[in-house]
């Protein structure tokens, strides 16, 4: 496996799958971060070129076998290589921010949603082998508007590895600023269509684009002065280099997305963070988990897995609550057999799902180890091309009761 960094040199448009054509007052709109099918064509295009730079189509049946996880949104350190302690992944949906008691926009109070019991009488039109999911007690706030989109890796791995609901009463008070940021920004551009013939402008003909920028000015502690961060994107290619087929990732420059806009291929030197030894002692101590995902999943059910839910490992993993999101929808064009791809709904980055695990302490050794940073869509061709890429968390097993 290889580690890429996708740096875009201008803003990168991931397309929304609006219409957009040569004509007057149109707009081509990014979303917010692009999917994981997105980077996967990428990087199988780039598999693909010979030495004229020319696509082999004979080669797509071989190209569509290689999986990748990711993509991550990295922060680049001065030496162009990825930052270790700037890697970005969704906000966990269990994690509820609140307005803090200071008029600082900044500041939050930071609380936890768990498994709850249900009592008697009570009911839920969840399927009756799942538990809802809340906060213990009830709070009078309103959820903070700056929350972050985006948590650094150390306050997110901080943030799996507590199994249990702390602070019921008060929360834990956090620095918005440290905790995270928004991401990558949208940034507009208009434009005007050319005639071909002598390169003037034709009337009327303005149309706009909004890309991702990744750059971005950010505070140093509490000085006013700002420093730019540089923003990539990470992906680990499951197979970049195959030697018998010649297959092979070239570092450079080459169009990704939308408008053909430019990006730099390069090698990284950094790995996927590993799973801690301590968070796997929890586990295996406890024989529950929680599973967040860090890229969008496909489950044929909607929000509850499949396949990851099926004995591996001589273990099996029962699923006893989620919090889920907004459902996220994907199409695309299917370079095989040229036409668009079905509309599929993805559960959103971010998501949490509490499991309970069936095996012995080997067994989930393995699972645990087989889980870690791996994709756990429910078909295969859904996981190679990025969608469900996971980590775990540390849980206590407990549904505690609402007050």
């Amino acid at each position: 496996m290889a580690t890429w960094i996708i740096e875009p040199r201008d803003p990168l448009i991931a397309r929304d799958g609006r219409p957009f054509g040569p004509i007057p007052g149109a707009r081509a709109t990014s979303l917010s971060f692009p999917f994981p099918s997105t980077i996967a064509g990428g990087v199988r295009t780039r598999l693909g070129l010979n030495h004229d730079g020319v696509f082999d189509t004979s080669l797509i049946p071989r190209l569509k076998s290689i999986g990748i996880r990711g993509p991550l949104l990295v922060e680049l350190s001065d030496e162009d290589e990825i930052d270790r302690e700037r890697w970005l992944c969704a906000a966990p949906l269990d994690a509820i921010l609140f307005e803090g008691e200071s008029a600082d926009n900044d500041t939050a109070c930071r609380k936890r949603l768990v498994p709850l019991r249900i009592k008697p009488g009570e009911g839920t039109n969840l399927p009756t082998d799942l538990a809802p999911v809340g906060l213990v007690r009830s709070d009078p706030r309103k959820p903070h508007l700056c929350s972050p989109r985006f948590w650094y890796w150390e306050q997110l791995l901080k943030w799996l590895q507590t199994p249990s609901y702390d602070n019921a009463d008060e929360g834990e008070a956090m620095v918005l600023r440290s905790l995270g940021h928004n991401g990558l920004t949208p940034e507009n551009r208009t434009h005007v269509g050319i005639e071909p013939v002598d390169q003037s402008a034709i009337e009327g003909a303005l149309f706009q684009t909004r890309g991702l920028e990744f750059t971005m000015n950010a505070k140093i502690s509490d000085s006013p002065e700002a420093d730019l961060r540089r923003m990539a994107l990470a992906v680990v290619v499951e197979d970049s280099v195959d030697v018998e087929s010649g297959l092979s990732i070239t570092r450079g420059l080459a169009p990704l997305g939308g408008e053909r806009r430019l990006v730099e291929w390069r090698q990284s030197r950094e790995p996927l963070p590993e799973c801690p030894s301590n968070l796997l002692t929890t586990i295996l101590r406890t024989k529950h988990c929680r599973l967040m995902l860090l890229t969008p999943a496909h489950f044929e059910q909607g929000s509850t897995p499949r396949w990851l839910t099926e004995p591996r490992d001589g273990v099996t993993a029962h699923l006893s609550a989620l919090v889920s999101g907004r459902t996220d929808v994907v199409s695309g064009w299917d370079l095989e057999t040229c036409k668009p791809k079905p509309t599929r709904r993805l559960a959103p980055a971010g998501a949490m799902m509490f499991l309970n695990l069936e095996g012995d302490a080997a067994g989930v050794e393995r699972w645990v180890k087989n889980t870690w940073m791996r994709n756990i869509s429910d078909d295969a061709t859904h996981r190679r091309d990025g969608f469900g890429l996971c980590v775990l968390g540390a849980w206590d097993g407990i549904f505690n009761a609402m007050e």
